[in-house]
């Protein structure tokens, strides 16, 4: 069909009309063609016009706002393509809307990226429209051009806004998903465990499953180490063998990391560069204390982009919690009595000390009495030349110590029993439920065997004799099973301590009334009974007794 038999109703304008039957512009009586010109020429936004009819479609005009949004004057734009605007940043899918526009001889709008002339880049939106002839043929386009860089980096900087905001969600998303998990098992494993190794393997599998490795090690007091225990995941370098010195930790990362941890009592982090796993580019130290009682440490190999500031909460949390699991089994096992903590005390001021020296000899522990209205040791002083009785008593009356008797003084091993005036250490071995275990004295030096039932009291105790005593120093400290020994078992143990004639010349004595007073049966008696002398008797008897005491005393 041709143009001019088109249907005015297939929505295109109805040609046939003449002009006088069209509407006329609402301005063109009112506004001469000089303020039409003007109004373009002044207009705050870039109007350009391109000759359609033309090969390329050239600018034919370009307006003063065209040139301070792109910087090209009229003399290098017009006559050329608007396409010089365009560079390597500009996109393909604006352009190619705007040429399928011209090609069907329609409107659109676009924003794509521009280049000034300086090639500064910015963007720009760009509405183009036909102007057709009177024959209906579009014999120009007519361009505007608005900067809307500042808008769109705008909607830009909202838009990165909200994908990093949603990307923060997605990872705490994640975060929480694995934090609850490791959350819940050290929890679990906090309650469920009946013994420290037990709870140590549970923490460190939980542990090294959410990360990508751990290893928990515990505090040596006496050491000031902290002693790798249990490792799991990948811990590069192999924890085996080796300890984290508190005071002095040494070149690896992960040493001054637990070191920092366990001294600031707060969870730290350090990169570890070349110096741990693949995996891992971080590790962060986790103490483990409970009020004034560090129980150790754990070490978790971390990836520094899926570990948040609030990751250390967490791993604070953690942190306490196992430690108040050790302290929870540490009291179920000091209540059950099934563990103390032993350690030995070493004070160079101690009354003791000064009457070792006063002598020249070392003092080992034999035992103590409680019969008098202080209570008194018995030390055996050591091989050699023993000095006598009168020289004992003024070496005690010098060094603060009270001696009470010098068994078999003439002998190169005498035993000196004493009382010593009390010291600060009585009222913490009170005030922590101490116990004293024995003494020796060695090379100037007293050192005292302590027990406690609870390692945080334990500890507690350590501590503050350490800060009251000068020239102490803590020799040695470790938890041990408590020794539970029935009543069979020690039986048994002194039967076979006796000799065949020791227990008979004991048990004979025992069930004739030998020790009623007076003896319901002589020593006579028995020892015809046996075969033997009475002096052979009482040697016999004498030995056997002798174990036995041996056998109650030494425990």
């Amino acid at each position: 069909m041709a143009r001019s038999e088109r249907s005015p109703g297939n929505g295109e304008p109805d040609r046939r009309r003449s002009d006088a039957d069209r509407p006329a512009s609402a301005s063109s009586d009112a506004v001469d063609e000089a303020l039409k010109t003007r109004t373009m020429d002044e207009a705050p936004v870039g109007i350009t016009i391109a000759d359609a009819t033309r090969p390329d479609m050239p600018l034919i005009y370009v307006n003063a706002a065209f040139e301070r949004i792109t910087g090209y004057p009229p003399a290098y734009a017009v006559g050329r393509n608007c396409r010089f605007l365009q560079g390597e940043e500009t996109r393909d899918a604006p352009v190619d809307r705007m040429r399928a526009a011209i090609d069907e001889g329609t409107g659109t709008t676009v924003e794509l990226r521009n280049y000034r002339r300086d090639g500064e880049l910015f963007w720009n939106e760009v509405t183009i429209a036909p102007l057709r002839d009177d024959a209906g043929e579009v014999a120009y386009y007519v361009g505007f051009q608005r900067d809307v860089t500042r808008r769109k980096r705008a909607e830009r900087s909202a838009a990165d806004r909200a994908a990093r905001i949603e990307r923060e969600r997605l990872a705490q998303e994640r975060l929480l998903e694995r934090l609850d998990g490791v959350v819940a098992d050290v929890t679990e494993a906090v309650a469920r465990a009946s013994s420290r190794t037990e709870l140590r393997e549970a923490v460190v599998e939980s542990v090294a499953n959410t990360y990508v490795g751990a290893w928990i090690g515990g505090y040596d007091p006496a050491t000031g180490t902290i002693v790798p225990a249990v490792e799991g995941g990948t811990t590069e370098p192999s924890v085996d063998d080796w300890a984290v010195a508190v005071d002095d930790p040494g070149d690896r990362a992960v040493g001054r990391v637990v070191a920092r941890a366990v001294d600031d009592r707060a969870v730290r982090l350090e990169s570890l560069s070349s110096e741990g796993p693949d995996e891992a580019v971080a590790v962060a130290g986790v103490p483990l204390h409970f009020g004034e009682a560090t129980y150790g440490a754990v070490a978790v190999y971390v990836q520094t982009a899926e570990f948040r500031g609030y990751e250390r909460d967490v791993l604070a949390a953690l942190g306490r919690t196992i430690a108040i699991g050790i302290n929870a089994l540490e009291s179920q096992r000091t209540l059950r009595g099934d563990e103390v903590v032993e350690f030995r005390l070493e004070i160079g001021d101690h009354p003791l000390a000064a009457f070792g020296t006063a002598l020249s000899r070392s003092l080992r522990y034999a035992g103590t009495v409680g019969d008098r209205a202080e209570r008194s040791f018995l030390f055996e002083l050591d091989d050699g030349d023993g000095p006598d009785a009168e020289t004992i008593r003024a070496a005690g009356a010098d060094s603060g110590v009270t001696v009470h008797a010098v068994f078999a003084a003439s002998t190169g091993t005498p035993i000196v029993e004493l009382s010593i005036d009390e010291t600060p250490l009585e009222g913490l071995l009170r005030e922590y439920s101490g116990e004293l275990c024995g003494w020796n004295v060695e090379g100037g030096v007293a050192v005292a065997t302590v027990e406690v039932g609870r390692e945080a009291l334990a500890r507690s105790l350590a501590n503050e004799a350490l800060d009251r005593f000068e020239n102490a120093d803590l020799r040695s400290y470790r938890r041990r099973e408590r020794t539970q020994e029935t009543r069979r078992e020690f039986v048994a143990e002194i039967e076979a301590r006796l000799t065949d004639r020791q227990r008979a010349a004991l048990i004979r004595a025992h069930t004739t009334g030998y020790f009623e007073w007076p003896h319901a049966t002589t020593g006579d008696e028995i020892a015809d009974s046996m075969g033997i002398g009475r002096s052979t008797f009482h040697q016999h008897l004498r030995a056997a007794q002798r174990k036995i005491a041996a056998a109650i005393f030494d425990r």
